[in-house]
């Protein structure tokens, strides 16, 4: 019972988008950035009526957000990353935040409603160049071995790290001089 309420509700979501066709679920794909080759899975795309493709992927237990995108050092890559590396023509990128009451999608596209509430990028070109910028620098820096102390919220960042007796986290920051938040 309780999933077909979650499958209706879902449902009322998709209803209010124009005319599509998924094209790929669960889809296996390998992803290369900065000489480091990743094995990906696509929860969905969908081929839009308007042209181009939607890449979409669930998310049931957390708050999703788009701003997990942004560079530098995205926090939630992986949209971006299918993104930039899909054979085809990507023009709207969303979570679909599938939690009772909370059903919406959440992200950019190129044009104006091609997803219900995804945004409109102020620049999709260059946020997707942005994104594969990034991924190639990133992929570029763990290929080379780089281990730069250089924890992306200081000692935040630490607080949810397993590794604190092999970190050098010490040798970059101040530990009296930072402010507990």
């Amino acid at each position: 019972k309780r999933l077909a309420r979650l499958a209706r509700e879902w449902l009322d979501v998709e209803r209010l988008r124009p005319a599509f066709t998924i094209q790929a679920l669960e889809e296996k794909r390998q992803i290369k950035y900065g000489g480091i080759e990743f094995s990906s899975r696509i929860d969905r795309m969908d081929r839009l009526s308007g042209g181009g493709h939607a890449l979409i992927d669930y998310k049931t237990n957390r708050n999703p957000t788009p701003n997990q995108w942004k560079p530098p050092r995205p926090d939630d890559p992986q949209l971006a990353l299918y993104a930039v590396a899909a054979k085809e023509e990507v023009t709207a990128v969303a979570f679909a935040k599938v939690r009772p009451g909370e059903m919406r999608f959440m992200g950019f596209s190129r044009l104006d409603n091609q997803l219900p509430e995804a945004r409109k990028a102020k620049d999709w070109k260059s946020m997707l160049e942005g994104w594969r910028e990034e991924a190639e620098a990133l992929g570029g820096a763990f290929a080379a071995g780089a281990a730069r102390v250089d924890p992306k919220r200081e000692l935040t960042t630490c607080r949810y790290c397993a590794m604190h007796s092999l970190c050098r986290v010490y040798e970059k920051v101040n530990v009296l001089a930072e402010t507990p938040e």
